[in-house]
């Protein structure tokens, strides 16, 4: 292509391109000024309204990439005489229908609801005609006129009553707020962590006998337990473990007997003496409500512990002679449980310790966390 044509093409393509930007400008579908909607009749209209303005934007720009791909066809075949072959694709989809949302509204109230609701318009007294409708009297030269009887007597008793059964009957449907109450069964699965404090009463006395003149008596005072268990909950059951630590001092009628000469010397332990332990378990307990408040509880527990015993008497030996003792853990128990929130419940009752050492009856007071 020579000079002379490349001059006459510049112009004359410079010229279409401002006239087709000129032409896009002044379409109906190019973008201006639009008038913005301030209200809407609902949250439907609003979405309806606001998915076909993208729509219109989609599709005007799909137009104007089509213009621009006719454009480069153009420059293609006068610049270079040949044509890319290449379909437009709207970049921007499919002008797809927007369809307006559908909503659904409640079913309307019968007629006969409705008419036993609204006050009907109650009849009038008939007026004279020739009566004064002025409800005042007019200071003038004429006589003067008497106010009628006040708009208060012009319903009908048996009119007013039926407006007042209207409306205890319209109030009577109004659905009142029931009260917020919770029970032991809203959360019907869960964890829980329960600290159980206590008193132990040992009930049972020991003696060892290691020969014919070695005799070991041990008496316990009434001591301490507590114990810590947790695990999960599924609805009244609970199922967990936990750990238990209990301790009682000797009683003035512990001794040890260990004289060949004088086998009836007794010779008591050592002063604030004592046995010690610490057992590990697993439980199971179930508890039945009365209400949401008061229930009754039973659980039992098996396990391993081991007892540390301070059984020895200072005047014989001299030294500490204190034994540790393994043995097998059991209990059970009763109580009455009270909840006063959804997460906290409380409890008092009765568990039975099972041990070598001591076996004990215990009195606790639980305190149960909910999560």
């Amino acid at each position: 292509m020579n000079l002379p044509v490349k001059n006459f093409l510049v112009p004359v393509l410079l010229s279409q391109t401002v006239f087709a930007f000129l032409g896009m400008a002044q379409s109906p579908n190019a973008l201006s000024a639009r008038k913005v909607q301030d209200y809407f009749q609902d949250v439907e209209s609003k979405s309806y309204y606001q998915q076909e303005r993208i729509r219109s934007m989609k599709g005007e720009m799909n137009e104007y990439s089509e213009r621009l791909h006719s454009l480069q066809e153009k420059f293609q075949k006068i610049f270079y005489g040949r044509s890319t072959d290449e379909l437009h694709q709207s970049p921007f989809g499919d002008k797809e229908k927007i369809s307006y949302p559908k909503r659904k509204y409640r079913d309307p109230i019968p007629l006969e609801d409705v008419e036993s609701i609204v006050r009907r318009p109650s009849s009038r007294t008939e007026t004279n005609p020739s009566s004064n409708q002025l409800a005042f009297t007019v200071e003038d030269s004429t006589p003067s006129i008497e106010p009628e009887e006040s708009l208060e007597n012009d319903f009908e008793p048996t009119q007013s009553a039926n407006f007042n059964e209207s409306s205890e009957s319209f109030s009577s449907r109004i659905d009142e707020p029931e009260e917020v109450t919770f029970s032991p069964s809203s959360s019907s699965f869960g964890g829980y962590l329960i600290l159980r404090p206590g008193v132990a009463i040992p009930y049972k006395d020991q003696t060892t006998y290691n020969g014919p003149a070695k005799t070991k008596h041990r008496e316990y005072r009434t001591g301490m337990s507590i114990s810590l268990a947790g695990g999960y909950r599924w609805k009244g059951w609970k199922f967990g473990g936990g750990v238990l630590y209990r301790e009682n001092e000797h009683d003035s009628g512990s001794y040890e007997r260990n004289d060949y000469i004088n086998p009836n010397l007794k010779k008591p332990f050592a002063g604030g003496s004592q046995s010690t332990s610490i057992a590990g378990f697993i439980e199971s307990a179930y508890t039945h409500s009365f209400n949401p408040w008061f229930g009754v509880y039973g659980t039992v527990s098996l396990g391993y512990g081991v007892s540390r015993i301070e059984d020895f008497a200072p005047a014989l030996g001299g030294h500490d002679r204190t034994r540790l003792d393994p043995f097998f853990f059991a209990s059970g128990g009763l109580g009455l449980s009270w909840t006063p929130s959804e997460h906290f419940a409380a409890s008092l009752g009765y568990r039975y310790l099972h041990e070598k050492e001591v076996p004990a009856h215990a009195i606790e007071l639980g305190l149960e966390g909910k999560f």
